[in-house]
């Protein structure tokens, strides 16, 4: 436990209970038994908090990577009337030779 051996231990204890005294000594080790339970809780649910906040992260991320596949446009978009869309092929059909014989034109 923290890289402490037995003999370290001893040396401690006995400067504390020179330090300290015989009669405060068990007080002195209540408290700071207490302490450490105290500081291993706020730990804990420190690290349950962080957990809950990234699984809850998680959650959102999904249900938003939910929401754009379900509004995504996954069908062609169909001209409204099919007499207009027939012209409107054939124009830009039209329309794109024109351009390419104007482009022969220029390079030759």
């Amino acid at each position: 436990m923290f890289g402490i051996g037995i003999t370290e231990i001893i040396l401690i204890l006995i400067v504390a209970l020179l330090v300290v005294g015989p009669k405060k000594l068990p007080e002195l080790a209540r408290t700071l038994g207490k302490g450490m339970a105290e500081f291993r809780k706020t730990a804990d649910d420190f690290k349950e908090s962080i957990y809950q906040d990234d699984s809850n992260f998680e959650a959102e991320r999904k249900k938003a990577e939910q929401r754009r596949e379900v509004t995504k446009i996954t069908y062609p978009v169909v001209p409204e009337d099919a007499e207009n869309a027939g012209s409107n092929v054939a124009d830009a059909t039209a329309a794109e030779n024109k351009d390419d014989s104007h482009k022969k034109e220029i390079s030759s």
